[in-house]
């Protein structure tokens, strides 16, 4: 899980991480300012079944939409979820995420539902 390229901002993705942790997930904590080509090689490395992108700035939703292209473009299988503030289903949907949370209660459910 990580904020995308462009925002700073974590209080949400450290809420979303915190709730994945105490609902048994092991989360790797990419951080803030994720390019796509980073978010790529730690899912290759980690081998991740599930990432999650945040945004909270309007400017940095783009940066949401090229990461998910590249993870697709990489060949990779996990399943993508987003969230943050300016985020919707319907952008989720626009951008081809498999997912979207509204709150951090909502995304432990949303990535149970994942690996289900």
């Amino acid at each position: 899980i990580g904020t995308v390229q462009g925002d700073l901002h974590d209080i949400g993705k450290n809420l979303v991480v915190m709730m994945l942790k105490g609902a048994g997930f092991n989360v790797e904590d990419a951080g803030v300012d994720v390019t796509p080509d980073a978010f790529v090689e730690k899912i290759k490395a980690g081998g991740a079944k599930i990432v999650g992108l945040s945004a909270l700035l309007t400017t940095t939703m783009p940066s949401m939409d090229k990461t998910v292209q590249q993870i697709r473009q990489a060949g990779l299988t996990c399943k993508v979820m987003i969230g943050g503030a300016p985020v919707t289903q319907n952008y989720a949907d626009k951008i081809g995420a498999d997912g979207y949370a509204p709150d951090a209660a909502s995304a432990v459910d949303l990535a149970k539902s994942f690996l289900n």
